[in-house]
C-alpha cells in the first residue's frame, strides 16, 4: 500500500533511573532529509539512527527527538563553555537591540545553544544504552511508519476515485471522436455553399479535405496512451514501494496526452471534458507530492 510522507510516531525505553523517549515527525520533501536532536551524552548514536531512520523512510523531512527522562549521567562530567556562552549572550544582546525588542534573555535560551553545554559521558556507560536507544527508536518507527500508512490508504481511495473518474470520461470522448469528423464535413460543405452562392459542391474535393482533417484530428492514438498510462496508474497506486515520483511522471504523459486531445478535437463536449480531465490531473499531480 502507498504511504504518505507526512505522519508521527513516539516510542519509549526504559533505563536505569528513568526513560528514553522517541519522538519523529515526518512531512513533505523530495528526498530524505532528518534533522536529529539527541541528548548530548547520546550524540555519539547520531549516525547509527540516521542509518536505521533511512532503511524504513525513503523521502520526506524527518525531524526526530529524543529525551532522556532521569538521572542518565549523573555519574559524569557536566561542563560549561563559558566563552561560547559569553559570545552567544553579546550578539543575542546585539540582536535584541537592532529588531528592538523587549524580552529578557535567559540562561535558558543560552544553555541549550551548541557548543554551551557538554556532558562527558564515557563510552563504556553509552555504548551499553545502545539496545535502549534502538529500542525506543525503533518503536517510534512503527508508530511512524503505522500513521503513514492509514494516510496512504485516504490518499489512495482519493487517487482511485479520480482514476475512475477520467476514465468515465475518456469513454465519453472516445464515443464521440467519430463526431468530431462529421461536424466539420457539415461545416465545410456549409462554407462552400455560402462562398459559392448556392453551387453545387465538389464532393471529391469535400471528401479530400475531410480526409485531411480526419488525418490530423484522428485522437485514437492519444486515447489508447491514455488508457494505458491510467492502466499503469492504478498500478503504481497498490505498489508498497516509493511511488510518489513515479506517479508525478504517469501525471505529467497524461496531462500530454489529453492536451493532444484538446488541440485536435472540435467537438464541445469532448473539450469540456479535456477540461475536466486536465483538473483531475492536477489534482492527482498535488496529491502525488504527498506520497513516499
Amino acid at each position: 500500500m502507498i504511504r504518505s510522507m507526512t505522519g508521527f510516531g513516539r516510542g519509549h525505553a526504559k533505563i536505569d533511573g528513568g526513560a528514553i523517549a522517541v519522538e519523529i515527525k515526518t512531512v513533505n520533501h523530495k528526498f530524505f532529509d532528518a534533522t536529529l536532536k539527541l541528548p548530548p551524552g547520546l550524540a555519539m548514536f547520531e549516525d547509527d539512527i540516521k542509518e536505521i531512520l533511512q532503511k524504513h523512510i525513503k523521502r520526506g523531512k524527518v525531524s526526530l527527538n529524543m529525551v532522556c527522562d532521569g538521572k542518565l549521567f549523573k555519574a559524569e562530567k557536566v561542563s560549561i563553555n563559558r566563552d561560547a556562552a559569553r559570545a552567544y549572550y553579546e550578539e543575542l544582546k546585539s540582536l535584541k537591540k537592532s529588531l528592538g525588542l523587549q524580552e529578557a534573555i535567559s540562561i535558558k535560551d543560552i544553555i541549550t545553544l551548541p557548543g554551551v553545554l557538554s556532558v562527558d559521558a564515557s563510552g563504556k556507560i553509552t555504548g551499553q544504552l545502545w539496545p535502549q536507544v534502538k529500542t525506543a527508536l525503533e518503536a517510534a518507527i512503527a508508530n511512524l511508519l503505522k500513521d503513514r500508512i492509514k494516510e496512504g490508504k485516504s490518499l489512495y481511495k482519493d487517487l482511485s476515485t479520480r482514476s475512475k473518474h477520467i476514465k468515465s470520461m475518456l469513454a465519453v470522448i472516445r464515443s464521440r471522436a467519430h463526431l468530431n469528423i462529421e461536424e466539420y464535413r457539415k461545416r465545410f460543405a456549409e462554407r462552400i455553399r455560402d462562398l459559392t452562392g448556392g453551387s453545387d459542391i465538389n464532393m471529391g474535393r469535400l471528401e479530400m479535405e475531410v480526409a485531411i482533417y480526419a488525418k490530423n484530428s484522428d485522437i485514437a492514438e492519444e486515447i489508447t496512451r491514455l488508457q494505458n498510462h491510467l492502466a499503469n496508474f492504478d498500478k503504481t497506486i497498490t505498489a508498497n514501494d516509493e511511488v510518489g515520483k513515479k506517479l508525478d511522471f504517469i501525471a505529467q504523459e497524461l496531462h500530454r496526452e489529453t492536451n493532444t486531445i484538446g488541440s485536435k478535437a472540435s467537438d464541445f463536449k469532448i473539450s469540456k471534458h479535456v477540461i475536466e480531465i486536465k483538473g483531475e490531473i492536477e489534482k492527482i499531480r498535488e496529491q502525488a507530492k504527498n506520497l513516499e
